[in-house]
Formats: structure tokens, C-alpha cells, sequence
């Protein structure tokens, strides 16, 4: 049986503007940004810091805001920078992914590489958040499991994660591809690309930020998530996703 080794990601941890860029915020618009979702996923990196602490697995964060440049899209994606950052030449857009993208990307990479090279196998939690209100419709989960549907493995762990969700707090709103789907793109899809199901196995975990902006509902969010992971990934007798 394979050693899984656990890996927590957090790609929009902060809205934290590089002094060199910080002309680009100049405006009341581009402030204004900053200070909503659209800079950050809101309180995505307090609970992979917490998650990190708890399971004692590594956490590759960046608090560099996704309004500069987006470490979950890739390279040519539309969204990849913002119409705040879109107006830099192509130099410049090759300097800010030199000094800003490519590091946080390549690290979780050879990390994978080399625990995968090592017989392990890698179980890859990105952690984000997402508004509670898209358009005026309010969205009807409290946490979304993201994985790939072709995957066997990764099909499997969210069942058992969604039940072990529910089995620590019944009254959690857990649901699976929700409010996105889990093979659009973003790093863990470039990642089950350059890695096999058996060496790899990636998911994105989603919590709306109605519970993670109040205490009570921090709490009840962080506690369960956890729990529940905890319950199903034995760091020290290794667990095996196949698929």
C-alpha cells in the first residue's frame, strides 16, 4: 500500500498589492476591488491554516491579490489577470508571472514530483471560498467538494468526505461539484494532467463565506472540515485512492 502524503493549497489567501504595482490601484474602483471577493477568497487561508496546524501537512499560500494575477488559472485563461493589470506590456506580464505565479505554481509541482517519485501517493486539498449570492440567488450549499468526475479515486473520497461532513454536523449543507465544477480550469486540473490518478488525487474545497465571516460559523466550519478530513486521512498508517 502507498504512504499518502497530504497537501494543502491555498491560492487566493490575501489582497496584498506588491509595492511595485501599486500604481495600478490607484483608483477608487480598483480600492474598492480589493477590499471584496474579488481580490481574495475571504477567510480561505485562516482555515487552511488551520487545517495545517490540525493534520500537520504543509500549505503552500500566497497572499497576493488574484486582481493582479490569478495563481488558479493558467497560462492564456481570459481571467488570468484583471482589467486592473491587463494594461501592462507583454514584458511586464512576464515579469509579474516570473516573480509572483510561476513560483507558487512550480513549488506545489515539484512537491507532488517528488513524493510521487517516492512511490507516495498525494492527496491535494485546495482550499477556497465563495459568495453566498451570485446575481441575487443565493446559493444552497454550506461547503462544495470539487473533483473530476472521470476520476474514480477522486469520486470516491468526496462521497466518503460529503458523508463524513454529515456525520460531524448533520446540518451542513454539503454538496459535490457545487457552486463550480471540479474539472474546469485551475491548478488542480493542471495538475491531474501532469500527474496519474494513482500518484494524484485532487481536490478543491469550496465554504461559503457566510460561515466563514461570523465566529459561530468560522468555528462550525473549521471544527467539522477538520474532523472529518482527519477521520478519513491516517497520515501515519497511509491511506490508498485508487483510480
Amino acid at each position: 500500500m502507498k504512504t499518502q502524503a497530504l497537501l494543502l493549497t491555498c491560492e487566493h489567501g490575501g489582497a496584498r498589492v506588491p509595492p511595485e504595482y501599486r500604481y495600478l490601484f490607484a483608483s477608487s474602483a480598483a480600492r474598492a476591488a480589493l477590499q471584496s471577493h474579488r481580490a481574495r477568497d475571504l477567510g480561505a487561508l485562516g482555515l487552511a491554516q488551520s487545517l495545517q496546524r490540525a493534520l500537520r501537512a504543509p500549505l503552500h499560500a500566497s497572499t497576493v491579490t488574484r486582481l493582479l494575477v490569478d495563481l488558479n488559472r493558467s497560462i492564456g485563461h481570459p481571467q488570468l489577470f484583471s482589467k486592473f493589470s491587463k494594461s501592462l506590456d507583454r514584458a511586464e506580464r512576464a515579469t509579474l508571472l516570473d516573480r509572483h505565479y510561476f513560483p507558487h505554481r512550480d513549488g506545489v509541482e515539484s512537491w507532488i514530483e517528488g513524493r510521487v517519485r517516492r512511490g507516495r501517493q498525494v492527496l491535494h486539498i485546495g482550499v477556497h471560498s465563495f459568495v453566498p449570492r451570485v446575481e441575487g440567488r443565493k446559493r444552497k450549499a454550506d461547503v462544495g467538494l470539487l473533483y473530476d468526475p472521470a476520476r474514480a479515486g477522486e469520486r470516491a473520497f468526496c462521497a466518503q468526505w460529503k458523508e463524513a461532513l454529515e456525520a460531524v454536523d448533520p446540518k451542513l449543507r454539503v454538496r459535490r461539484n457545487y457552486p463550480y465544477l471540479g474539472k474546469s480550469d485551475g491548478l488542480v486540473t493542471h495538475l491531474r494532467r501532469a500527474f496519474g490518478p494513482r500518484g494524484y488525487v485532487g481536490i478543491e474545497l469550496e465554504v461559503n463565506q457566510a460561515l466563514l465571516g461570523e465566529p459561530h460559523g468560522r468555528r462550525r466550519a473549521m471544527e467539522s472540515i477538520r474532523a472529518s478530513l482527519a477521520s478519513l486521512v491516517d497520515l501515519n498508517a497511509g491511506v490508498q485512492i485508487d483510480g
